[in-house]
């Protein structure tokens, strides 16, 4: 057992290695999965104007917890010598969209909400459940920190936004989602490109996805070909992937719901 405190600055947890796959991490997941199923059984019978409102303060929220964590993460870089992470501790990622699209979500309208909807809804509650299951911030902070906990719960509130959307039928998903729920990224990625290429970082893991199974490998291989811009225009078409595969099972649930309800009303009938 560590001996830790809840804000303690990552290099200071003496010992840690990592919390990936730990007994605490599958205590949060069984705590998601849990949430999740609450959510999705209860979104049908939300009304949309409440869901505008938990937009409006998870936005605000999200906000809130990322500066409070670069603030507090970077005061600990700079007293330690480390000088500013300017190469990973901005709010460049993939997942960092949430935060941004939480506000066009709650207080947009229109097409700039839709297509906020439409990447939180598609690309990302798939990067966001990615990182539940393997959340690359537990190799630095135990889940019982504010840096653990930090992650976890950030992209915990992004599949759980995704799934209230759905189920409450506050977004549906058609076929040219697979384009608008990219534009989010299209938007970040100039930012990420020059930023990863000029302090070698690797925002949106277009660079040399650091942590990401496989694709690491892939990125390291053709860096050492002089291709690492082949591997981020290879991993940024992945995206387009992901949000196929979610419209795809969407479209899948509601062709069965469909097709149940047509049967119950048959035997209704007879």
């Amino acid at each position: 057992m560590f001996l830790y405190g809840f804000f303690d600055y990552k290099y200071d947890i003496v010992g840690f290695e990592s919390d990936i796959f730990s007994t605490s991490h599958f205590m949060f997941l069984a705590f998601a999965i849990v949430a999740l199923i609450f959510v999705a059984i209860c979104a049908p019978y939300i009304s949309h104007k409440k869901i505008d409102l938990y937009f409006k303060i998870s936005a605000i929220l999200l906000t809130f917890f990322e500066v409070t964590k670069v603030s507090w993460e970077s005061y600990f870089d700079i007293v330690r010598g480390n000088n500013f992470n300017v190469g990973g501790i901005l709010p460049f990622y993939t997942c960092s969209l949430l935060m941004y699209c939480s506000f066009v979500a709650g207080f947009g309208k229109g097409k700039a909400k839709e297509i906020a909807l439409s990447w939180i809804c598609t690309i990302g509650m798939v990067t966001g459940t990615i990182v539940l299951v393997y959340p690359n911030g537990l190799r630095y902070y135990p889940v019982w920190t504010f840096g653990g906990m930090h992650t976890l719960m950030y992209h915990f509130m992004l599949v759980c936004s995704a799934t209230l959307a759905l189920f409450s039928n506050y977004k549906r998903l058609t076929w040219k989602d697979i384009y608008i729920s990219v534009v989010p990224m299209l938007m970040l990625a100039p930012i990420a490109i020059t930023l990863n290429y000029v302090f070698k970082a690797d925002y949106m893991q277009i660079y040399d996805a650091s942590g990401v199974p496989i694709m690491s490998d892939l990125a390291s291989k053709l860096a050492s070909h002089n291709l690492r811009w082949l591997f981020t225009i290879i991993m940024f078409s992945t995206y387009f992937v992901l949000s196929a595969i979610v419209i795809a099972i969407y479209k899948l649930i509601n062709i069965i719901k469909t097709k149940e309800v047509v049967s119950e009303k048959e035997i209704v009938r007879e």
